[in-house]
């Protein structure tokens, strides 16, 4: 499943089954990235994405659901529209 926004069409979730483990790729600023790869061993470099950019988690392992909460948000985040300036 692809989740996207509305209005720009980026997506900011995939959520599928690998392995008989259900998983998300989120995308995520690449230093933060570095340090929750490193906290976290259910957080991986994301499958078939960007590996700077995107992350795989592991649904049910070791990240709390608030923090996988948290990182959806953070997705959505950076790829949510532009605001426009106007001039």
């Amino acid at each position: 499943m692809l989740i996207r926004h509305c209005a720009n069409k980026k997506s900011f979730a995939h959520i599928y089954e690998r392995n008989a483990k259900l998983c998300i790729n989120l995308k995520c600023d690449p230093l933060k990235s570095e340090i929750l790869r490193e906290a976290f061993e259910d957080i991986v470099p994301g499958w078939h994405m960007n590996k700077t950019h995107w992350n795989t988690i592991y649904i049910g392992g070791d990240v709390p659901p608030d923090e996988l909460c948290e990182l959806i948000q953070h997705s959505y985040d950076l790829t949510k529209p532009k605001a426009k300036v106007q001039a």
